[in-house]
């Protein structure tokens, strides 16, 4: 890395955040509509003669047959069926199953939504698990810029992520993206202070969305970050047996059939792969959608061993940042290109999915807010050489205006398979330049400790 003087710190000036602010209203008074109009009409997914089916309806289905007497068949699509002519669709005809193949502990957090009216749970969903997005992130900013004057930094930061299509897009969908930012913000904030048990408790709740866990599983073994792990299993474990308590084990034991065959399957609405964010939208545009799907899945199993052996090859280091700062720099970008090769790489990944981009950018932005009035350290020196980086500079830039470039995306490209291909295209950019900013920093910390 060139040793040459690195640019100023973050200093917005008032012109960018009023830009910021105003692109931020128009942005809050969209997604203010639809929990609106959903507060003032419980039919409010159904217009004219469509129906605005959403993620959402999956969810409130859950908390409500798994305390019911069909809780041991669940995943039955004639289950499934029947709830949805009786509960939520009453009288309008539905051309496709919306089917729900959630992971079982998710339907015991969905109790207490499906108590309340339909369009009452769905505005409740959308402000809580949004508020515990916006929390966790906020905590894990905190602790990746400790140390540092962050100013105004972190509330432009959750505006602008609050503020993107995919935020937009999961409270239009009522989808689970909030829960996954949740709990992998929380996992990177412990994982930074060195609390491992904690870091693989929260990562194990991640699992909401099961299609992200993998490279972060292989990542840890690949840091040897043993208690890490052994708190994630045996989280994972105590929650499937608490959902057994409620669905029977059988169901438990069948829920790998479930997932394969309802990713594969043409009976249900909802996957829709062709305008999927990763690898599998591409293919499923030029390929039969089970042929994409077999070759992401493949492609992911794959990557699962070079990436557990580029953790392995990283220096090991068991102390709190604090503690440890030139490895933690090396660590940042190692999980900022996992959580970032995910997107990509996922058999399953919505635009609203990339949400989850926040928390590579948490964790690596702090170089932005560097000056030379900070200590001489060298968690200074090596972020100093970082800022000086092309390959930072563009990885800063792409994530600042990823918010604003993720309208353009979703509204200005004429097709919903393009839309996918953009998203894709900007993650796997933004893969390749942390992967490069990682090998530069592992070089770096190799050649100081011969």
């Amino acid at each position: 890395m060139t040793e040459s003087q690195p640019p100023e710190a973050f200093k917005p000036n008032k012109v960018v955040i009023s830009l910021v602010l105003a692109f931020a209203l128009v942005a809050q008074l969209l997604t203010f509509f639809l929990l609106y109009r959903a507060l003032v009409n419980i039919h409010w997914y159904f217009t004219g003669p469509r129906l605005d089916l959403t993620d959402f309806s999956q969810f409130y289905q859950a908390g409500q047959l798994i305390i019911s007497p069909h809780s041991h068949r669940v995943y039955d699509p004639d289950v499934q069926e029947w709830w949805c002519l009786g509960l939520i669709y009453p009288q309008i005809p539905i051309k496709g199953l919306f089917y729900n193949q959630s992971v079982p502990f998710l339907y015991l957090f969905c109790i207490p939504y499906g108590l309340l009216p339909y369009n009452l749970a769905y505005v409740v969903w959308c402000l809580t698990t949004g508020l515990m997005a916006l929390s966790s992130l906020f905590l894990l900013l905190k602790e990746s810029l400790k140390g540092l004057k962050t100013g105004l930094f972190i509330p432009l930061f959750l505006v602008l992520a609050w503020s993107s299509i995919p935020a937009y897009l999961t409270v239009w969908h009522g989808q689970t993206t909030f829960l996954l930012v949740t709990c992998m913000s929380l996992s990177m904030c412990a994982f930074l202070r060195g609390r491992d048990i904690l870091s693989g408790v929260f990562l194990s709740l991640s699992t909401v969305k099961p299609q992200y866990i993998l490279l972060p599983l292989a990542t840890m073994f690949g840091l040897r970050k043993w208690r890490l792990l052994a708190a994630l299993f045996a989280t994972e474990a105590a929650l499937f047996l608490l959902a057994g308590c409620f669905m029977g084990f059988d169901t438990i034991l069948n829920y790998p059939r479930v997932l394969v065959s309802a990713e594969s399957s043409t009976r249900f609405v909802g996957v829709n792969p062709h305008v999927m964010a990763s690898l599998r939208g591409l293919l499923s545009v030029l390929l039969p959608h089970k042929t994409a799907m077999l070759i992401t899945t493949l492609t992911l199993f794959a990557s699962l061993i070079p990436v557990a052996w580029l953790a392995f090859k990283t220096p090991p280091s068991n102390l709190p940042e604090s503690l440890s700062p030139n490895r933690s720099v090396n660590r940042r970008f190692l999980l900022a290109f996992i959580f970032t090769l995910s997107l990509v790489l996922s058999p399953h990944s919505h635009y609203f999915d990339c949400l989850l981009l926040t928390v590579p950018a948490a964790l690596t932005l702090r170089g932005m807010l560097l000056a030379e009035s900070d200590s001489e350290s060298e968690d200074y020196a090596q972020w100093k050489q970082l800022k000086a980086m092309p390959q930072y500079r563009w990885w800063c830039r792409i994530l600042v205006f990823y918010p604003f470039v993720s309208w353009f995306y979703n509204f200005a490209l004429g097709s919903m398979e393009a839309e996918g291909i953009a998203f894709l295209l900007t993650n796997t950019l933004l893969a390749v330049l942390c992967a490069n900013i990682f090998l530069a920093t592992r070089s770096t910390l190799s050649r100081k400790e011969n």
